[in-house]
């Protein structure tokens, strides 16, 4: 029993911390993937009165992906039976001339507003039309999301952190008698505290499995499954052989960080 709580102890703060880590990386790839599907479909009309060309706009937009002309006769075709022949074809002169344009990214509020005020600013363009309802609620969402993890997981890695310190001290303090006995011994210090690695590295790699295998299995449920398979992004979001390799190494350099900074405020060392 005594053997399960010790490793307990630095098993349950080391998965709160690879947890949230985790869970702002599923975020982050999900808010990635939805951009990525949000900016295929995303395009900014602009009316002009001199014709653009992509040299002119990708000089002055960052993001500028493509440019192309939409034809008015779409819409003049369907006020032919409404108005005249007269007022069609001074309807037809007095007509800017329309672009569509595409970016490489889905931009934010703030890079929308740069965007609008850059094109208006080219001589000629009379109205930019951003679509800016676009930005769908679920990508709202993924940001606030996004922000609520990577926060609350922040103060969660750091009070992790300092207990694992804790516990590292508690397991020095059980060994301090082999310890010191090796150091009349003359046993060089990572000898004295190799226990203390050898108990980190196997939490460490416990805590990986018991992350990767609870992420895998929450994925999978049902209302889970079915709210990413609605986003089309079920199968970029998780990636068990690579995320656990990142967990595993994440958790052996906070243990063995751990660990060094026990044995540095030791008097002894």
């Amino acid at each position: 029993m005594n053997f399960i709580k010790r490793h307990l102890s630095l098993i349950y703060p080391l998965v709160m911390l690879l947890f949230s880590f985790e869970s702002a990386v599923l975020v982050q790839r999900a808010v990635e993937e939805h951009e990525k599907k949000l900016s295929q479909d995303y395009s900014i009309v602009i009316a002009s009165k001199q014709e653009l060309n992509a040299q002119l706009l990708s000089s002055k937009i960052r993001y500028f992906k493509e440019i192309k002309p939409i034809d008015p006769q779409i819409v003049l075709k369907s006020l032919e039976h409404t108005i005249s022949a007269e007022n069609l074809a001074f309807l037809k002169s007095e007509l800017p001339l329309f672009y569509s344009m595409t970016l490489d990214i889905f931009p934010n509020q703030s890079q929308l507003k740069n965007i609008s005020n850059t094109l208006l600013s080219i001589q000629g363009v009379e109205k930019v039309e951003l679509f800016a309802k676009t930005h769908s609620k679920v990508y709202r969402l993924l940001l606030l999301l996004k922000k609520s993890i990577v926060f609350f997981g922040t103060l969660l890695g750091i009070l992790s952190i300092l207990l694992m310190v804790k516990q590292v001290e508690i397991w020095h303090l059980q060994h301090s008698k082999r310890m010191e006995i090796m150091s009349y011994l003359g046993a060089p210090s990572w000898m004295k505290n190799k226990i203390l690695f050898k108990l980190a590295l196997i939490d460490s790699a416990v805590s990986s499995l018991l992350v990767i295998g609870g992420v895998f299995y929450i994925l999978n449920r049902d209302e889970f499954a079915s709210v990413l398979e609605s986003l089309e992004i079920s199968n970029v979001v998780f990636s068990p052989v690579g995320d656990f390799i990142s967990l595993l190494v994440i958790s052996v350099c906070i243990s063995i960080l751990s660990a060094l900074v026990v044995i540095i405020r030791q008097k002894d060392y």
